[in-house]
């Protein structure tokens, strides 16, 4: 039977309420959500899969129902944040789950801790290296993922803690759905990124599209699934790429017409999502 989800509090070295929902037992799945999202838009998996799984669905620092504060918005302080509240859990076993640029929290982790504590792993939806180095070939670009310029990263960022952030906001998450996600829906996905302040916002932005992750994917030894969405604004060389880098993983692609929306965390991919527990 299904257990409704129950929100928790965690406390940081530096003094930073973080919050989570959790609900189920059985092995660990812990969740991090994208750039400026929350646990809140796993309700579906946090639902669907407590039959069977311990879900935890974090709000990291500055995100959803955490606290705010003027500082650490770098991957790097996200990754410590995510080794504290594994080190308080302790679950065993852990799968870990990345969503975008929570799987580049997921990477830091695993540079700077290892991966003794972690089971499985599975990202979805995030490039090798965001930003493109104008001096890169077309290949070299579309393995990476990077579809972002130098220019094109200040000029959104500067558009985020500008009078126009909210709707900097909406146009980047539109870029990211279906036709077939509801307006409803559209909305809800707004509002919980709009919980994280802008300017906040802008600070982790940069900080995660200037990192790139190509020298560390190929060390990753766990069993690992890939998650990518095919209406996704990033191209599947990229993912096909990180397939490709860690021996063992599996690649699964959503379809445009299968899912709801290209973040693979909505409603249909609940199955999708359970088979970090068997892969």
């Amino acid at each position: 039977m299904n257990e409704p989800a129950e929100q928790f509090a965690f406390t940081t070295s530096d003094g930073v309420t973080l919050r989570y929902l959790q609900a189920g037992s059985g092995p660990t799945l812990l969740i991090l959500h994208g750039w400026s999202q929350g646990a809140a838009l796993f309700k579906y998996q946090l639902a669907g899969l407590s039959d069977r799984l311990r879900v935890i669905a974090l709000d990291m620092r500055g995100h959803g129902l955490s606290d705010k504060p003027s500082y650490g918005y770098r991957v790097a302080r996200l990754a410590k944040d995510l080794q504290e509240l594994i080190e308080a859990l302790r679950p065993n076993p852990l799968y870990l789950l990345g969503h975008s640029a929570g799987a580049s929290v997921i990477w830091n982790y695993l540079e700077m801790f290892g991966d003794s504590l972690v089971s499985k792993f599975i990202f979805i939806d995030e490039p090798a290296a965001l930003l493109a180095d104008p001096g890169w070939s077309e290949k070299q670009c579309l393995d990476a993922g990077a579809i972002i310029t130098p220019n094109g990263l200040y000029q959104f960022t500067n558009r985020l803690i500008g009078p126009g952030g909210e709707l900097a906001t909406r146009d980047i998450l539109m870029s990211m759905v279906t036709p077939a996600m509801t307006s409803q829906q559209r909305e809800e996905l707004v509002a919980v990124n709009l919980q994280f302040p802008r300017a906040l916002a802008a600070r982790l932005f940069v900080d995660n599209v200037t990192r790139d992750w190509r020298d560390f994917i190929p060390r990753i030894e766990k069993p690992t699934l890939i998650i990518f969405g095919r209406a996704s604004p990033h191209p599947v060389e990229c993912q096909q790429w990180i397939h490709k880098q860690i021996r063992g993983s599996r690649l699964e692609i959503i379809e445009a017409s299968e899912g709801e929306v290209t973040l693979c965390f909505w409603k249909r991919r609940t199955d999708l999502i359970g088979c970090c527990a068997i892969f």
